[in-house]
């Protein structure tokens, strides 16, 4: 029977990864596409869609088959393709790759937040169309992931969500044989290819985990794409190759940045670039298809403006009167700050608050937190790169260029220093420590001769890692199926806190006790579910909700 449904999953995967890439096969640039890089794009796209849709109505099943659909249609007619073409040796390569990792999503172990606001967020969309207020629900609304608007189209009948971690493990996949064409596409190896093996080797070995699959997940992939771009830009003079390159740091980085606000130092990429080459770009950004990035931008602030009051968390600067608005939300930022520097962990006996921020007080007691996962993470992107490099020869010409160094540096520079300062949790910061990894051992990669043999032995050694520990892992559990490991959480009516029109739950604690502290949460408890007292009221169709002060 799961053999079954893992063909079914298979056939799932390549019908969607198609739809996707039809969708980034509207984007039209001067420089050679492929079908990944089509995927990327499409997320993008379909991102924007969901989110434009949603201000109208709820998300169902019917808007979700209709996407997907129309997604299909437009890959084969924006490309003449017949079945055949994709049965080439290359790609039979990859649906190889593909089926070693499909045991990652097969009885997965949910991600910390799954049940506390990312399923509650997307049963949300489809219970109602936009609410204005949606953060007064909970903290976690307060700035949303772009990303989290996706996950309501992959949800089944009956609000079955099993699928609806998919989007990030496609994205996982995608970047993962995107990464490996690249690199073996062609025979003279760039920089920007080094970086991609280095990132490559590093996911391939630590992401082997739908718990590990948040929203950081994306975040780092698009960063990744981001700074990869830009290193392409770099190495090519031709002008017309060199705005597509420039169109895709930009977008990527702004896509990166609405998933998550972490990454908004990656914006430096495609303005240095625009500042530096002025002669060649100074008409390109007001080009149609980057109309698209400005509205992708202005259509996510609208929505955040609907959810809080507010066009950008946490800057009180661009928060408005308006009845939603609430002042608790823009305090969340010292909170996050707290939590982030680890006060609540090591700190909350010792200092207060106030103290524990000031003069970097905090940094003794976040080190001692922080610097074993962060070893961890360093040395396994590190010495991968390091055994490939005792397996290779060394290269007679090993001139070695690093075009607009300048502008990686700074970036990374200022990157870190951002990163340390507002939010220095390591999985925020992966693309700084893929890149600064990455700047360390560029020049001991560029002086080595690259064995394409030898490449793909730690592929596939690695991929075989991951195929392996989750065989290991499922062979622990009693029902191997293709979803997720669900918490069932019991509720009661919060009728005392609220003096709406809509029923507010939360979760029944006591009789939850046996789901340990995920008995807290939200998971699929009927919407809304919420610890706040909230008025709630119906205007012109669309929910308000406001928070009500004890």
């Amino acid at each position: 029977m799961i053999f079954a449904q893992i063909l079914m999953f298979i056939v799932s995967i390549v019908l969607i990864s198609l739809s996707i890439s039809g969708y980034g096969r509207l984007t039209n640039l001067d420089i050679k596409k492929n079908f990944f890089l089509d995927i990327f794009l499409g997320f993008i796209f379909i991102t924007f869609v969901i989110t434009i849709i949603h201000f109208f109505f709820r998300i169902n099943l019917n808007i979700s088959i209709l996407i997907f659909v129309f997604g299909i249609l437009l890959f084969f007619y924006k490309k003449n393709i017949s079945s055949f073409k994709l049965l080439k040796i290359d790609n039979i390569y990859y649906f190889i790759i593909v089926l070693l990792l499909v045991p990652i999503f097969l009885t997965q172990k949910y991600h910390e937040d799954f049940g506390y606001y990312h399923l509650p967020y997307a049963i949300g969309l489809l219970e109602e169309k936009i609410i204005f207020g949606f953060a007064n629900i909970d903290k976690s609304y307060v700035y949303n992931s772009i990303w989290l608007n996706l996950y309501s189209i992959f949800f089944l009948s009956d609000q079955n969500f099993n699928f609806l971690t998919l989007p990030s493990f496609l994205l996982f996949l995608t970047f993962i044989l995107f990464s490996l064409h690249q690199i073996v596409s062609q025979d003279k190896k760039s920089i920007s290819d080094y970086f991609l093996l280095v990132s490559l080797f590093y996911f391939t070995l630590k992401f082997t985990r739908i718990s590990e699959f948040g929203v950081d997940l994306p975040a780092a992939i698009f960063s990744i794409l981001t700074i990869y771009y830009f290193l392409k830009f770099s190495e090519i003079d031709l002008i017309n190759e060199r705005k597509g390159f420039f169109f895709l740091t930009l977008i990527f980085s702004i896509f990166s940045i609405l998933i998550k606000l972490s990454t908004i130092p990656l914006i430096l990429l495609p303005i240095f670039l625009y500042l530096k080459y002025f002669k060649d770009l100074k008409t390109n950004i007001f080009s149609f298809k980057f109309l698209f990035i400005y509205i992708l931008f202005t259509v996510f602030f609208i929505q955040q403006f609907i959810y809080t009051g507010c066009l950008f968390f946490p800057s009180n600067l661009t928060c408005l009167n308006v009845s939603w608005f609430s002042e608790e939300n823009i305090s969340l930022s010292n909170q996050l700050e707290l939590i982030n520097k680890s006060y609540f962990v090591l700190a909350k006996d010792i200092l207060t608050p106030e103290e524990f921020l000031k003069n970097f007080n905090w940094f003794s007691f976040w080190f001692k937190r922080n610097f074993i996962e962060i070893v961890e993470h360093v040395l396994t992107m590190t010495l991968p790169v390091l055994l490939f490099l005792f397996f290779q020869k060394e290269k007679i010409d090993n001139k070695f260029v690093l075009n607009d160094k300048f502008g990686l540096y700074l970036f990374l520079i200022l990157g870190l220093l951002f990163w340390l300062n507002f939010s220095p949790v390591y999985r925020f910061a992966i693309h700084l420590f893929l890149t600064l990894i990455f700047v360390l051992l560029i020049s001991n990669l560029k002086s080595k001769k690259f064995s394409k043999k030898i490449f793909l032995i730690f592929i596939i050694t690695f991929v075989f890692f991951s195929f392996s520990k989750n065989i290991i892992r499922l062979t622990k559990v009693e029902n191997v199926f293709i979803g997720i490991i669900k918490i069932d959480n019991q509720y009661i009516s919060n009728d005392k806190k609220t003096n709406g029109i809509k029923k507010i739950y939360q979760p029944d604690i006591t009789k939850n006790s046996v789901n340990g502290w995920q008995g807290r949460l939200c998971w699929n408890i009927p919407f809304i579910c919420s610890y706040n007292r909230l008025d709630i009221r119906k205007k012109n169709g669309y929910l308000i909700i406001y928070k009500l002060i004890n």
